[in-house]
Parts: C-alpha cells; structure tokens; sequence
C-alpha cells in the first residue's frame, strides 16, 4: 500500500479558487464515486467546482492504477524471463483461473447444510408431519421460555435483596454508611454477573442442543416422507386421529402458553384500536394495485415472540385455553410455511448508531429473541457481531469527524495496520436481521399471515434530523427509505410495515402542523420510489402498513387518511344506473 498526494487547485469566472489536497492509499479500497463524495464533504467543495474535481480525481486515480498495473507487470515480466517463475506453474493458475470464472467450466456448487435444512423444512411442513413439527416447536420454545422466565426471578430476588440489605445498612449507626453502601453494591455487582452468566451460559447450551435435535427430527421426517408415499394406510390413521389431535392440543395448551401472554395482555389496554386501509393505483397508463393500511400501534408491539401474539381478550377468558392453544400452534404453522416462501413480512425499527447496544426497541427485540430457538438463522447476538465486523471494515463515515478519520475513512484502514475502535454506522444507514420466531403482531399482517422474517434497523440521529419537518430529495432518509423498498422487490418481501413519520419518538417541538408536513412528505417520497420501481421491476410489494405513533388522537389519524387519499390514486367503482 503506497499513499500518494493528490492536489486540485482551479479558478473560476466570478468564483473563488478551489483547492482539494488529499492523501490517497493504492490499491484504492472504494469506488470513485464514493471518494469523490466524501473530499466533497470534507472540503466543502462548492457545487460549482464538482464536474471539474470529479474529471481531474478520476484522471488521477486511472493514472496511478495504471502505474501499479505496470510495476507488476514488470515484475512478473522480469521473473519470467530471468527464469525465476516456473512456466508451468503460472500456466496452471490460468487455467484454474480461467475454469473458475467461466460459468461453462464451473462445476456445480455444492449446498450448505443450512440450505439443505431449508429445503428439508419446507417439504416438511407443507407434508402431513407438519402438525408434529410445530407441537415440537411449541414445546421447545415453552422450554427455552420458561428458563429465562427463571433467570429473571433469581435477578429479580437478587435485587430486591439488595434493597432491603441497603435499607437495613442505613438503619445501622455504627458502621461508616458510604463505605457499607459501596462494598454491598459492589458484591451485589460481581455476584449478580456470576449469576446471570451461568444462567445465560446454560440456555445458550439448551439452544444448541434444541437447534441440533429439531435439525436432525427435521431430516429424519423428510428422509420418511421421501422413502414412504401417500397410502391408504397414512390416510386411515390421519382420519382415524382426528379427534385425539384435538385431545392433544388441549394437553399442548397447558404447556406451551408462554408465560409473556399474562405479563403483555394481564390488564385492559389503554390504547384503543385504530385502523383503515386504501387500495391505491400507481402510474398513470399502466396502473398497478398496492394496498395501505393506516395503523395506530407502536413498533415494539410487532416484537412479539411467536405464541404470545393475541388479542387482550383472550387473556379475560382463561379458561379457553383449547381454543388458543388451536391459534398459537396456527399462528406458527403460518409462520412456518412463510419463512421460505416469495411472500416475506419485513418491519422498519428506527435505531440508534451503536449496533451492539440494547435499549429501547432493540432491547425489546433481543427479549423476545430469547425467549426462544433461532432454528433458521443465526442468532441475534451473532447477526450484530457480522455486521458490526462490517461497518468496522468500512472504516468512519461521519462527515463530522476530524479530516484525520476522514483520510482514514477513504483508505478504509490504516496503513500501520493497527486494530482501531469499533465504528458506528451514520445516520441513513441500513442494516438487515433476520428471524423467524417473531409473530405478525395486530391482527396479522396485511400480507394474509406470517411472522416478521426481515428487519431492517434504519440509523436515526436525532441531532442531524432535528426539527426537520420535511424529508428532502437526496437526503439520507430518501436514500434509506429508497435502498429499504428496493431490497424488498429484490427479495420478495410483499409486506413492509414502517413508522408513517419515521421518528423513533415524538418529541415536544413535533406539533400537529409538524407532523402533518413530515406525514405528506413521507408519503410522497414513497409514490416516487415506488413507481420508479414498479415501472421497472413489477409489483411486488403489494401492502405496506404505515405505523402511527400510539400517542395520536382519532381526529389525527383521520387527518393522515386524508393525506393518503389525496396523495394517490384510488380506484373508482362505475356504478351502472339501472
């Protein structure tokens, strides 16, 4: 890796001159648009100056590859012909170069194990062992479920003995009181890591040992269904035990009800349902149906684990417990049948910059998480671990840092090589996690059923976007929002749910009026995105559900119908007269 100067000095007619010094690594680690974006950013480089910075950056860096090529070049050139390269050897890396990229001579991939599971898993459950898979998957959850719901208890013990040994600390007039107070927090402290860890320690190892026995049941029922076909006999027996399934649902029932439904739905809910959908038209002369469905509800009420997602009213009647158990193991079996599907449910959560941290929402996600075996993808923790190893690759970003972590954001790491301190993502960023034990949330989604399998975590920054009523063209979240609908009808996900005024919370200076402009703009800027993407690529996304802040009145949320209404195209009936 060699450094080399690169310096742009112009004068312009009734403009001040321009000058751009900066350090460039070689080989360069990023595309020329990017390091043209960011000596724009960190130079303040006027408009009027960027055609000619961008034609004299990109002659700079053409002239400096074509230096590197040459220097080895000359190298190989040097050691072929002074004998020091084996002929044959070279002649072998181009073949298997050669085989390797071209796709005729590319022998065929072999699959993972985890694609192997998946396509085991979907012949599975649309077969008839599906029943027998999600009770067992039921009936793992209630275990994982119920260790952590122990966890908790021996934490919760712990610390309120913690508070009665500090009151009785205080009582205590013999004793230097700070002194007390300080050595009993500290060993409360040690002691409650030692306890928490050994917990978690043994229900990470109770997961393993889940995802490896599900993992080996699911093989052994396709290995079954593969070798035996559809019989009379199977069909007897399926008829025969129609009525003992129903039997064992109600022994499921008592079981594997997760202790989270009381806790989530013991009391009358404060916020009152609010809901209305639209069927809209996009284009003009080759018109394309998608469904909205204006929703009063928070995002952390779609975090929710996979048996516990039922209305308030199930938990006033306890004693009908058959009838959940038949919609806890339904609403899994929807789940189940969608997670390698092409109609995938994805969820918008608005996040703060560090991606290992667990507050808010993203606490409230990793609860649910744990509550349960990931069978189909890696865990939560592990997810965060990858991408954050990602955003260090990518070095800082932030166009307020110093012009020192700006050269090393454009050589993307330092020359030394040394390990730098994790970096945070910018706001506009967009990282993805999937699950596939997260329920479908109010009432299903609008998509016909399913669980929430992809979540896209949007980097918010409150200090960049404060007060800003207004989502601008160009901006990071037009961007964001843009690259968010794109992946979807990449990667077949019909159904996006996503917060209407994309703010995680509402803050003080968000009036009505304010909320009303940030709505309008939000809604305009998902009808460009979405008729550029529809003209070019079909209708994929067919419903989005917009998230309105619980805190709205009734007489708001009209008001945002409105807004939908008069910003796109509904369909008309014609109404004969008779």
């Amino acid at each position: 890796m060699r450094l080399k100067r690169f310096t742009f000095s112009q004068s312009f007619d009734a403009h001040p001159t321009v000058n751009v010094e900066h350090s460039l690594a070689f080989p360069l680690e990023i595309s020329l648009p990017e390091c043209f974006r960011q000596m724009v950013i960190q130079y303040d480089v006027p408009p009027y100056a960027h055609d000619a910075l961008r034609r004299e950056l990109k002659i700079f860096i053409e002239k400096e590859k074509m230096s590197d090529f040459m220097v080895r070049y000359l190298d190989a050139l040097n050691a072929l012909t002074e004998g020091t390269l084996d002929v044959n050897h070279l002649c072998g890396r181009l073949d298997n170069a050669y085989r390797s990229h071209v796709s005729s001579y590319v022998p065929p991939r072999c699959a993972s194990d985890d694609e192997l599971f998946g396509q085991a898993y979907n012949r599975v459950i649309h077969s008839a062992q599906a029943l027998d898979l999600i009770r067992l998957e039921q009936s793992l959850a209630a275990e994982v479920a119920a260790e952590v719901d122990k966890r908790d208890a021996v934490l919760r013990k712990m610390d309120e003995d913690l508070v009665l040994q500090t009151e009785l600390g205080l009582q205590k007039r013999d004793i230097d009181i700070p002194t007390a107070v300080t050595q009993l927090q500290e060993s409360h402290i040690r002691s409650r890591e030692l306890e928490e860890g050994r917990w978690n320690s043994c229900i990470s190892e109770l997961k393993r040992i889940q995802r490896r026995s599900l993992r080996n049941f699911v093989m052994t029922l396709d290995e079954q269904c593969s070798l035996v076909g559809e019989s009379k006999k199977s069909k007897s027996k399926s008829s025969g035990s129609a009525r003992s399934d129903q039997f064992d649902l109600g022994k499921v029932s008592s079981s594997s009800i997760p202790s989270r439904l009381a806790t989530r739905s013991s009391g009358p809910s404060t916020i009152r349902p609010w809901s209305e959908s639209f069927t809209v038209q996009l284009g003009r002369q080759l018109r394309t149906t998608c469904n909205f469905r204006l929703i009063r509800a928070d995002p952390m009420d779609l975090l929710i684990n996979l048996g516990s997602n039922n209305s308030v009213n199930s938990a006033t009647a306890p004693a009908d417990g058959f009838h959940f158990a038949i919609d806890s193991l339904a609403e899994r079996l929807s789940n189940a049948l969608d997670i390698y599907s092409v109609e995938l449910n994805g969820l918008v959560v608005l996040v703060d910059r560090r991606v290992n941290s667990f507050r808010g929402i993203k606490r409230c996600l990793a609860e649910t998480c744990e509550r349960s075996t990931e069978f189909h993808f890696p865990e939560l923790s592990c997810q965060l671990t990858a991408i954050q190893d990602t955003v260090n690759r990518l070095g800082s970003r932030d166009s307020f840092c110093t012009p020192q972590s700006k050269n090393s954001a454009v050589r993307t790491n330092s020359v030394n090589g040394e390990k730098s301190e994790p970096q945070e993502p910018i706001h506009g960023d967009v990282y993805i996690t999937k699950h596939s034990n997260l329920a479908g949330g109010i009432g299903g989604l609008a998509g016909g059923g399913g669980g929430i399998s992809v979540l896209f975590h949007l980097v918010y920054d409150e200090s960049t976007d404060r007060e800003e009523d207004r989502i601008r063209s160009g901006s990071r979240l037009h961007c964001s929002l843009s690259a968010i609908l794109r992946t979807c009808f990449d990667y077949d996900i019909t159904t996006l749910s996503l917060p209407l005024l994309l703010v995680p919370a509402l803050r003080e200076y968000m009036d009505v009026s304010w909320r009303v402009r940030r709505a309008e703009s939000s809604l305009k800027l998902l009808k460009g995105v979405l008729m550029e993407l529809n003209t070019w690529r079909g209708p994929v996304v067919r419903s989005i559900q917009f998230l309105a802040p619980s805190e709205l009145s009734d007489k708001e949320l009209e008001s945002f119908s409105h807004v939908i209404s008069s910003s796109f195209l509904q369909p008309v009936p014609v109404v004969v007269a008779p």
